[in-house]
């Protein structure tokens, strides 16, 4: 056989690198997730003089991190606990309060700097419901994407960040906890967090990580300061479609079944209040719906 000119060679090498071109987005498009763009994050956005919410979450590199495995605990004679948190609370009066009436043992966590916030946490409060405080806190994406309104940031000094951290925990007394709001950066970053568990050892308040990055240090943080802890299962509404957020919730319940218990996060978004109603009776079938201040423990 004739040796291969050198053009022939190269057709041949552009040929073979096509196809593994062409298999990999086939691959892509039959097997991974679809991807979730997130929309740049407004402090204050406002159309026709209305305050609109602001964007939910971002995650690293556009997944959702999950939670490291945990050991299945064996059957037990009582249901599963279930930790259900509405983060972003703050934007729609008429929203939280139809949350609320889902079950009162659902928490909601609001923001600080939301127009509403102060007066739907005076509410919640009248009625027993227990609150968290939906910290702000830097993700990797920024400035691109901005936290909002009374963020930790990775370049705050120490006094400054405790300083503004005490700001937004001073508007909303009678609090119990707190969760991030974004934080992919942050969350990772062992001295920032120290600084963050170190104020909530002070209040003698509770951390739950919303686990925005694989790369969150806020068990560690929370262990070395012994503060009460838990960490994020199942985000409901990361993809907002009906079909979506019940495969979410199913998992979520699944979760719970397994290890014995589940923290589970949605958004205030109307197609997870639809969702959350119309399942309602199978959560309540399957689990125990309970208030986190019960689940949290020292890690």
């Amino acid at each position: 056989m004739p040796p291969r000119s050198s053009f022939g060679r190269v057709a041949f090498a552009i040929s073979l690198v096509a196809v593994i071109v062409v298999v990999s987005g086939i691959f892509a498009i039959r097997v991974l997730p679809p991807r979730v763009v997130p929309q740049k994050h407004a402090t204050v956005r406002k159309t026709a003089g209305v305050t609109l919410p602001p964007q939910y979450e971002v995650f690293d590199k556009q997944a959702v991190p999950e939670r490291p495995v945990r050991p299945v605990v064996p059957p037990v004679s009582h249901k599963p606990k279930l930790v259900l948190i509405i983060d972003d609370i703050g934007y729609s009066k008429s929203m939280a309060f139809h949350l609320m009436a889902l079950d009162p043992e659902i928490t909601l966590s609001i923001l600080p700097g939301s127009p509403y916030g102060k007066s739907i946490a005076k509410a919640a409060q009248a009625k027993g419901r227990e609150l968290m405080l939906h910290q702000p806190m830097e993700p990797n994406e920024y400035p691109r994407v901005d936290p909002g309104s009374g963020a930790l940031f990775a370049s705050m000094e120490p006094d400054r960040l405790i300083g503004t951290f005490e700001a937004n925990l001073a508007d909303f007394p009678g609090i119990k906890g707190v969760n991030n709001h974004m934080g992919s950066k942050l969350t990772s970053l062992s001295p920032q967090m120290y600084q963050v568990m170190t104020l909530l050892k002070k209040r003698g308040l509770y951390f739950i990580d919303s686990r925005t990055s694989a790369r969150t240090v806020g068990r560690s943080a929370a262990r070395l300061m012994q503060v009460p802890f838990a960490e994020r299962d199942v985000f409901l509404d990361h993809i907002q479609s009906r079909k979506a957020v019940q495969r979410q919730v199913e998992k979520m319940l699944v979760i719970a079944e397994k290890h014995g218990s589940a923290v589970g996060i949605g958004h205030p978004h109307n197609v997870t209040w639809t969702v959350l109603s119309e399942m309602m009776p199978e959560i309540h079938r399957r689990v125990t719906l309970v208030r986190p201040s019960t689940l949290v423990a020292l890690p």
